[in-house]
Parts: C-alpha cells; structure tokens; sequence
C-alpha cells in the first residue's frame, strides 16, 4: 500500500514481510510479492523517469486487489 501512496519501498521492507495463506490465497500474495520485487530492483530507474514510476505504482494495484478478492472468497466459503 505504501507503494501506492508514492512512497519508496526497499529491499529490507520486503524481507520483513509475512506473508501467510493458502490455496487462492497464497497464490495472490506470492503474485503481489514478485511485483514488489520487480518494483524495488527498479528503483534506479524509476528514480530518472516518473512516468515509468507512476507507471509500475499503478501495476501493483491489480495485485493488491487480487489479494482482498482471494481473502472475500476464502472468507465466504467458510462461512457456507
């Protein structure tokens, strides 16, 4: 999310992250987190061209979506 915000993400802010589900779950975290990966190895050239900044930031909203999608699915199955 902070991506989205326009703030910088590093390669240490991804290592602290947890990811944890399973099934459809899992498959859209581990999705959102190569995209962040893609996102901080780009950083050098993100830096000297905004229009590619704002470019990738905006790519990584479908993944974050696809999360709470996969997460309302899951909920709503269990609760069937």
């Amino acid at each position: 999310m902070r991506a989205l915000d326009g703030e910088d993400i590093t390669q240490a802010d991804l290592e602290d992250l947890g990811f944890g589900g399973e099934g459809e779950v899992q498959t859209a975290l581990n999705d959102a987190y190569v995209q962040l990966l893609e996102f901080v190895h780009a950083r050098d050239a993100r830096r000297t061209d905004p229009a590619a900044d704002r470019a990738m930031r905006q790519s990584l909203q479908p993944y974050l979506d696809n999360i709470v999608a996969a997460c309302d699915r899951e909920a709503r199955a269990r609760s069937s």
